[in-house]
């Protein structure tokens, strides 16, 4: 009996610890939509069900809501606000902005950049292509991209088409899990698909571009990649660039053809030493009315839910290593002058000078997230060692104890 319950207190040991689950937000408080989210998603050709939700299908995630929505209240999904502040944010990992239908306050877009400037964020901004009103999507996009320090990546005013890898229409863009090879642990992007290279439908996408230092827009395409960039999924060869509304495409010409970016991530170095990773894709993976997470399409299948599942998991990953905000600290001196003047009877005078130097020290917030402690050491280690020495202690207490 006695055997049994130190083998019981081993196990026990073993897998008591408890590794926080990581917290996914979604906005839908700016008309993204809640396809895809919670209820099974149809097939508009067939109206047949082609895969579940995102939030039931990726249950061990702690799923959040931003906004108004009565599905996900049914769904008993956490609500966090109904519009996007910095408190909503505090204790969420990953943000995913569907199609801003409608943009952001400047208000909001503050909230986004403090929370995303903690470092160790993940931050994954959707886009549309440019045909009416979808334009304002890439522009309410862009606009929060712009807002972020450092960051490069950006939407272009142009819509992508493949005449080669599509489903059915040009503008039904078949793309292609094509991982830039320098991608680190870009084998976790690459697994599970159908086929040797994953299929993801980017339906009427818009196309990827990034921006530099002084302004300038490039095209994302290869020899023209920033560092800290890489492309994920690609249009085929036959990528065509389509722009039909204004305002005119900044990096690509209309009906140029080649191979286009749809999905990149970005790893953003922050001015306060931070790093986040940023994700920016042409079609959304919720709310439009052909997600990414989409499985089949006709009679063309897809590897989006697979997709997704990997994406989500290499960003927390990656993510989990990436620097917190440092502390810094800056001193200033500041000469103090005194000056004293004594009068004799001869009514000359003798001035005296006394410089004492005096320094003023402050120290900037620091901005820390739960992911490692100062040392580097993540707490979820910490606290299996603490749980393995106590385990110790009981068994040894046990052996002792036992005739």
């Amino acid at each position: 009996m006695k055997r049994e319950s130190i083998t019981l207190i081993v196990l026990v040991i073993l897998f008591s610890h408890h590794v926080s689950a990581a917290s996914i937000a979604v906005d839908v408080s700016h008309d993204e939509g809640t396809v895809a989210l919670v209820s099974p998603i149809v097939d508009p050709t067939t109206g047949r069900i082609v895969a579940e939700g995102i939030i039931p299908t990726l249950s061990w995630y702690e799923w959040g809501y931003i906004g108004y929505s009565p599905e996900l209240r049914k769904a008993k999904v956490t609500h966090l606000g109904s519009t996007v502040t910095y408190d909503a944010l505090e204790n969420v990992d990953v943000l995913i902005i569907g199609q801003l239908w409608k943009g952001l306050s400047q208000e909001e877009i503050a909230a986004i950049v403090k929370w995303f400037s903690e470092g160790g964020k993940v931050l994954w901004v959707s886009g549309d292509c440019d045909r009416k009103e979808s334009a304002y999507v890439q522009r309410n996009a862009n606009e929060l991209l712009s807002a972020i320090p450092g960051a490069k990546l950006r939407i272009d005013y142009a819509t992508a088409k493949d005449t080669f890898s599509n489903a059915g229409k040009s503008a039904y863009v078949s793309g292609f899990v094509r991982v830039d090879l320098e991608t680190p642990n870009a084998n976790v992007l690459n697994r599970g698909y159908q086929g040797e290279i994953g299929k993801v439908l980017f339906h009427e996408p818009g196309i990827l571009a990034w921006i530099d230092d002084g302004g300038k827009w490039h095209p994302l395409v290869a020899g023209e990649i920033p560092e800290g960039v890489y492309r994920i999924v690609t249009t085929s060869g036959n990528g065509v660039i389509e722009d039909d509304y204004p305002p005119e495409a900044r990096a690509y010409k209309a009906w140029e053809q080649g191979l286009f970016t749809l999905l990149a991530a970005e790893f953003v170095k922050l001015p306060n030493g931070a790093e986040s990773l940023l994700i920016v894709s042409a079609e959304s993976p919720y709310g439009s009315p052909v997600p990414i997470w989409i499985n089949r399409y006709g009679s063309y299948l897809f590897d989006g839910q697979q997709f997704v599942t990997n994406l989500l998991q290499w960003a927390l990953m990656e993510a989990a290593k990436m620097r917190p905000a440092v502390e810094t600290t800056t001193t200033t001196t500041t000469q103090k002058t005194t000056t004293t003047t004594t009068t004799t009877r001869t009514t000359s005078s003798t001035v005296s000078t006394t410089t004492t130097p005096t320094q003023k020290s402050t120290t900037s917030e620091v901005l820390t997230t739960t992911t490692q402690t100062s040392t580097g050491t993540p707490l979820w280690i910490m606290g299996v060692i603490f749980v393995l020495l106590i385990g110790t202690a009981a068994l040894v207490f046990l052996l002792i104890k036992r005739p």
